[in-house]
This record gives C-alpha cells, structure tokens and sequence, in this order.
C-alpha cells in the first residue's frame, strides 16, 4: 500500500526535483502525488444511461483511457475507462493546486509541469480544466525569458488552442500565444515581425501582460523615429507634408510609455519606467514644465523604483539651460487621420 502523503509536501518535493528542468515526473511520483488527492475530480457519462455525474479521485490519462478510484462499500476501486465513454470531466483543484494557479511563476513550473503531464490528454473532454494547467505553465516558463523556455511555452499553448473548449480560456492562450511570439520574435532580432506582433497585441482582447511589453517596444521605436524625424527635417513645422507624420509620432509615442502608468499602475516598475522615458520625450521637445510635471508624478508615485532612482541621480535640464533646438510645441487638437491599425491609443 502507497503511503499517503500532504500535497503540498508533495508539491515541495516535485518542485526540488525538477528545479526548473523539462524532465517529466518519475512514476514513483506521479503516484504519490494523486493518491493523495481526495475523491472530488468528476467524470460524466457520454450515455446517460449510465446515471449522473460520479465524483472519482483521476489518478492518470494517456490518449485513449483515464485512470480513476472510488471509494466503494466493499473498498477502494481501480478502473480504466475509455475517453470515449466520457462526455466531460472535470479536475477539483485542492488548495495547494489552487495555490498554485493563482499566479504565474518560476517556482511553480515543476508542480505545473507535473500536473499538465498527468492532464493534458483530457483536454478535449468538455468541462476539462487541464488547459488552466497548461496555460499557468506556459505562463511561468516565459517569466525565465530563455529561448529554450519560450519555446516549450508555445509548444503547449498550441495544444491547448488545438483542442481546448472554453471559449474565455481559448482567449486567453490565444492572447498568451501572442505575447510568446512577440517576445520570441525579440530574441531573433525581427523588429518587422515585433513590429507587426506588438501591434496585434493592442488590437487584441485583455493582455495585460502583452500590452506591457508592446507598448514598451513601441514606445521606443516611435520615439527612435521621431528623433531622426526631426533630424532629418529639422524645419517641420514649416513642412505641410512633415508636421502632421511628426506630431503623429509626438503621441504616439507618449501614448505607449504612458500607457502602464494609466492603465496597469500597479505594474510598479513598468509604470515608472513608462512615466521616465514620457518626461524624456518632454526634455527632447523641450517641454520643461511637461518634463518637471512628469517627473514630480514618477517620484510621487513610484519613490522606490529604478526608473525614480535614475532620474535622481541624473536631474533633469533647468530652465537655466540653452533650449533645445527642437521648438517647444503643443499637440495640434485636430489630429490628422490615424493609420488603420492605430486603435485604442486613439484620441
């Protein structure tokens, strides 16, 4: 008889076992770990015939069978039923596994990765909730940033897109698949494929996540643009055909660094950077009280952060300084028409 042991004991265990390694759960594992679980998973017939719903403790599944026990009077029994015979199932999440789901993180992958092994053929079974596995797995493996671990993250939100039956968690792998292949598109290098990623995450449905990191990268390349805009026509506010292209990337420009500080401020550090690099566009314009405003709202805000931090350590131009050579301008309040693909930075 296998001896019963504490989930998150077992939990513990995987997680030192695994470290952060691909390697799947030893059967010994595997074994403890469901044994422990109580009788609360819940499979239901295909045939109604064969009665209700039947709470069961799933121990395993492979492509064509689940494992169950139950608890019967004459004792504890095993069966192996065909998922053909099964019209939905569904997998009670103990508190530890509750736990586990409620953030993503790097130390949960081990435990995550264990459960998506033991799961993840029921996913086509209506009521399945191996997919919310699956999806805080991929989840935590993009926290470690690594080409490796990209990868294995897209690799599972392709499975649970190909054969998940929730439509609010489909929209959210579906959203996770973007932000993957945003950031794997990053690590080759590709900026027009980021490009075109970053502003599909805008347009998309709640991404939070993604919107952070789109918006950072779009930040930086509208403000690149307008720099050499401006370098480039360095009278533009004479040029009919110039000053409206620059005024454009003026806004846009603010409008994505200073979207986490509107929108996710709680995102601390993101926030504050977005709030930095905006007073850094107010000094390259030449905007000092827009610059002074913004700066006093990152200290306030968000005292402790790095981004607060570099700006005190490296005061902002005073108006004692020679202006810059860019004309301090206001944004013109008729904007002209944005591009098709410019959505909810739109004024």
């Amino acid at each position: 008889m296998i001896a019963r042991y504490p989930l998150s004991l077992l939990l513990c265990a995987a997680l030192t076992c695994h470290a952060l390694t691909a390697a799947p759960a030893t059967p010994e594992q595997i074994q403890r770990f469901t044994q422990s679980r109580p009788e609360l998973d819940e499979i239901t017939w295909k045939d109604p015939a064969r009665g209700a719903p039947v709470a069961v403790r799933i121990i395993q599944s492979n492509n064509q069978t689940v494992t169950v026990e139950k608890t019967l009077a004459t004792g504890l029994t095993v069966r192996n039923i065909p998922l053909s015979d099964l019209s939905g199932i569904s997998f009670k999440f103990t508190p530890a596994e509750a736990s586990l789901h409620r953030k993503p993180k790097i130390t949960s992958i081990p435990a995550l990765r264990l459960l998506w092994q033991l799961r993840q053929s029921t996913l086509r079974l209506t009521g399945s909730n191996a997919g919310e596995s699956g999806l805080l797995l991929a989840q935590s493996l993009r926290l470690g940033a690594e080409d490796t671990t990209l990868r294995e993250a897209l690799k599972i939100v392709a499975q649970i897109r190909s054969h998940e039956t929730s439509k609010p968690r489909l929209e959210r792998v579906l959203a996770e698949q973007l932000t993957l292949e945003f950031l794997l598109s990053q690590k080759s290098s590709n900026v027009t494929e980021s490009d075109r990623l970053a502003w599909e995450i805008t347009a998309g449905p709640e991404n939070p996540e993604g919107m952070l990191l789109a918006t950072a990268f779009l930040g930086e390349r509208h403000f690149a643009d307008l720099k050499a805009t401006e370098e480039e026509h360095p009278r533009w506010m004479d040029d009919e055909e110039i000053r409206p292209l620059r005024q454009r990337l003026y806004q846009l420009t603010l409008d994505f660094f200073l979207y986490p500080s509107l929108f996710l401020g709680t995102r601390e550090e993101e926030a504050a950077h977005g709030l930095k690099r905006a007073a850094d566009v107010y000094r390259f314009t030449g905007s000092t009280e827009l610059m002074q405003a913004t700066l006093a709202d990152l200290a306030a805000l968000y005292p402790e952060s790095p981004a607060a931090q570099e700006a005190t350590a490296k005061p902002a131009q005073s108006e004692s300084q020679p202006p810059p050579e860019t004309p301090v301008v206001t944004p013109p309040t008729t904007p002209p028409p944005p591009p098709e693909r410019y959505n909810i930075f739109d004024e």
